[in-house]
């Protein structure tokens, strides 16, 4: 915090993702729970996975926002010299191993399903799939803006972007199924957004692991720091340099 009880503006930055995630989650849980609600009323198979996957981005948005008052609040130590930033790349990584899960399980039960499709009611998957299409679409604009600012946030905005691609799936499966009555509608709705998942979930793993200490971005020319710092009148020699990140814009020195 600055002087005065003024926030720098990197603080400032930080309490509006908190902020922001903090909206995320509220709303993600009421609609988790009246989805939940429905789908038990109904005996909806269908509505039950799906809210499973909602309860993905709830686990993910409580997941970053963790990570982003770890960082905000956590000290380093002289042989920790990273602090509690890495919790953001851990989140990530997390993340992206509860997206490809969910996909993976979709896959199974798509596969099950092809072999005794069970007879699921139309009309209360489109209401459940509009209002979770609403829901999701609301929840990505909140985390869009910082989405690129920390991989915490990104890996809660792509779950969000991902749900909001599954309801649009169940709803054309809730269509379908209400004007035809094909009981597989549903199962190759699922089958295609399992596959949508899985590529940006493993590109979530990647840039995960890109952050880890002896990885560089590759943006950042270390030969012309160097020599940069060589020509300073207190680097007269630059020792051999490396630089790590531990957020997308956020790039440290290794501890000496």
């Amino acid at each position: 915090m600055g002087s005065g009880g003024s926030y720098t503006p990197a603080e400032a930055a930080i309490y509006r993702m908190i902020r922001r995630m903090i909206v995320a989650a509220a709303i993600l849980m009421v609609f988790f729970g009246v989805e939940l609600t429905i789908a038990l009323l109904i005996n909806s198979i269908t509505l039950l996975a799906d809210a499973g996957h909602m309860l993905t981005d709830v686990v993910a948005v409580f997941m970053g926002l963790a990570a982003l008052v770890l960082a905000k609040h956590g000290h380093s130590a002289p042989n920790r010299p990273y602090s509690w930033h890495r919790a953001e790349v851990f989140t990530a990584m997390a993340n992206a191993a509860l997206l490809i899960g969910v996909a993976t399980f979709i896959l199974y039960e798509a596969i099950r399903r092809f072999k005794e499709a069970p007879y699921i009611p139309g009309m209360p998957i489109v209401v459940a799939a509009l209002a979770g299409l609403v829901t999701n679409f609301v929840v990505a604009l909140l985390l869009r803006p910082h989405a690129e600012d920390s991989l915490a946030i990104k890996g809660a905005y792509m779950e969000a972007v991902a749900d909001t691609v599954g309801n649009i799936g169940v709803l054309i499966a809730g269509v379908v199924t209400l004007t035809t009555h094909w009981p597989y509608a549903d199962v190759v709705v699922a089958v295609l957004v399992a596959l949508w998942v899985l590529p940006r979930a493993i590109s979530l793993a990647r840039a995960a692991c890109g952050s880890f200490p002896n990885c560089r971005r590759p943006t950042i020319d270390v030969e012309a720091l160097r020599s940069a710092l060589g020509r300073r009148r207190r680097h007269r020699s630059a020792r051999p340099a490396r630089v790590n990140t531990f957020a997308r814009r956020r790039y440290v020195p290794p501890r000496t």
